[in-house]
């Protein structure tokens, strides 16, 4: 009787961690090479990439684009952007465009976004801005960095999400793409916030997912590990040698393979690998690891 609860707790577990997403990304692939399935096609003619101008955003725009999607750009700095759309459009003949704005603005910068989105269909969008406060103890961080974290993390998907939802139900057609992070599954002491507001998008997209079922429409949520970006540029000292760091072009490329073949991804099959390994862990024991990692990298300040 044990050893029967037992195999079926081992194999559930296998299954939610790893064989479901695995099951669909082979169905996925399949699917495409037999009905040769362009995302244009399938989602629609235009990529939103938010954040678009550095790191994952960027890459995933050039991944979009090599597929023949035309790309929407929203970052903060214009002259960086202005550079990146023309790069992306010489490189894949693609038209691009741009829209430069803060998220850090708040909730008065999205009646702007509404109407400079409308001219077009978006087929898929990636929610990829977000903010990372150096790491501290929480009530270290300041006032203005906990709301910049609130309006890019939480604020900005949810918005642009329910932006951009009507129109493609409307078509029944379109994935929302949100980039997550694995500091989402587990609390992580000195990164408080930051897991918090990443662990609120994994279960937002989630369920999100299940609410569009049937509507034409999907949301995937990618979960990657460290990846060396521009926003983690604060703790790569602190990252042990037993985690992976990958380069955002590494992610963007398995990431966009999964659009449209799994719900829930890490960005990378290497990363998935170090998930599974860390879900081994009890929580207990994994806020003690992350949080004496963390603190000696604090107390270096």
């Amino acid at each position: 009787m044990f050893w029967e609860i037992g195999v079926f707790a081992a194999l559930l577990w296998c299954y939610n961690s790893f064989l479901e997403s695995l099951l669909l990304i082979l169905w996925g692939t399949i699917r495409s090479v037999v009905f040769r399935e362009k995302l244009s096609v399938r989602y629609g003619p235009w990529a939103v990439v938010t954040g678009a101008t550095d790191g994952i955003g960027k890459c995933y725009a050039e991944q979009l684009a090599s597929k023949g999607l035309k790309v929407m750009l929203i970052s903060r700095t214009e002259s960086k952007l202005i550079k990146v759309a023309k790069e992306i459009s010489q490189k894949y003949g693609v038209e691009t465009r741009w829209i430069a704005v803060d998220f850090s603005d708040g909730p008065r910068i999205y009646d702007d976004l509404r109407e400079k989105l409308a001219s077009i269909e978006i087929g898929v969008l990636v929610n990829n801005v977000g903010f990372l406060p150096e790491l501290s103890s929480f009530v270290q961080n300041t006032e203005s960095d906990l709301l910049t974290l609130i309006n890019l993390n939480i604020l900005a998907t949810t918005m642009l999400t329910r932006l951009v939802l009507p129109a493609m139900k409307s078509r029944r057609r379109g994935i929302v793409v949100n980039i997550a992070s694995s500091s989402g599954y587990t609390p992580i002491p000195y990164m408080t916030a930051y897991s918090a507001s990443k662990s609120f998008v994994i279960s937002f997209s989630l369920a999100l997912n299940h609410e569009l079922r049937g509507s034409g429409v999907e949301c995937q949520v990618v979960s990657p590990s460290v990846v060396r970006t521009n926003l983690s540029q604060h703790y790569n000292d602190a990252v042990p040698w037993y985690v992976l760091v990958l380069a955002p072009e590494q992610v963007a490329k398995f990431g966009v393979f999964t659009i449209g073949k799994t719900t829930h991804t890490c960005g990378h099959w290497l990363h998935c690998l170090q998930i599974i390994w860390w879900s081994f862990v009890p929580m207990s024991v994994a806020l003690r690891i992350g949080g004496r990692l963390f603190v000696k990298d604090t107390n270096k300040k």
